[in-house]
């Protein structure tokens, strides 16, 4: 498995500790927490003999995927290219929903799917002119329920062919996905997982295996190894500290190695 940290935990005053983590572990950084001169001066030394890989989640808050106006949206999102490309990104997590509130009824927000989904396959096809390779998020943002549930999802990446999938697997549980199901139903073009924990009712971006946290990490990883063993794990937690992701990489990988003993001796 590949593993990763959001730069999540570290807010600006804190983005130097992203070069002190273990060189195996790659880096995803929210793009609009810190200017591009900060970025380019703190991954310079951050990205140096790195073996994980780079990521970008684009701008959220700035770029509303159901509202900015088309052309403004594709130029905001299309701003962290420049970055992508000197730090060799492996992928760029796009939200599938944006920060406004939906609407209740089902006919509305079939409508707003509808231009979303253009929206992506539009931007997509943007990125795949450009040497990006998209994924997209799933998300949840409460009542009522996320724009697109499992089903919606899944038949998203048939309208936009040229799309990969990312699972936010807190944001699936919350969604009341079955990830099992959607790992297997995306196979190799599931690219990545933000991996964090929560109570099953709020997006509490816990640490794997937090004490109240109700994630199946093992089915999980039973899904990860069988259906997508080339997907990053990207570890998004709201707080965290540096060594604490070493701690949760050594353990995904124990787990991912008793797994993988137990099938070959066929448990």
């Amino acid at each position: 498995m590949k593993y990763s940290a959001s730069s999540l935990s570290f807010p600006q005053g804190g983005l130097n500790n992203l070069k002190k983590l273990d060189r195996k572990i790659g880096i995803e950084i929210f793009y609009e927490f810190a200017s591009e001169d900060m970025w380019r001066y703190v991954l310079g030394a951050a990205m140096e003999g790195r073996e994980g890989e780079f990521s970008i989640h684009s701008p959220m808050y700035c770029a509303d995927i159901c509202e900015t106006p088309e052309e403004e949206l594709y130029r905001i999102l299309r701003t962290p290219f420049g970055l992508y490309h000197r730090f060799h990104g492996s992928f760029y997590v796009l939200h599938s929903q944006g920060e406004s509130p939906l609407p209740e009824g089902e006919t509305e927000r079939a409508k707003l799917r509808e231009k979303v989904t253009k929206r992506i396959r539009c931007f997509s096809e943007i990125c795949e002119a450009e040497g990006v390779t998209l994924a997209v998020e799933n998300l949840f943002r409460g009542v009522p329920g996320p724009l697109f549930d499992e089903e919606q999802y899944l038949a998203l990446f048939a309208e936009a062919p040229k799309a990969k999938a990312l699972i936010d697997v807190g944001h699936a549980v919350l969604g009341r996905y079955d990830i099992w199901k959607i790992q297997e139903a995306l196979g190799e073009r599931l690219i990545g997982y933000h991996i964090h924990d929560n109570d099953g009712v709020h997006d509490c971006h816990w640490r794997m295996g937090a004490e109240h946290g109700v994630v199946d990490w093992e089915r999980f990883c039973r899904g990860v190894g069988k259906f997508t063993p080339e997907a990053a794990l990207v570890m998004e937690y709201g707080r965290a500290n540096v060594g604490d992701y070493s701690e949760d990489r050594a353990r995904l990988e124990e787990l991912e190695g008793r797994l993988r003993d137990e099938l070959l001796e066929g448990k």
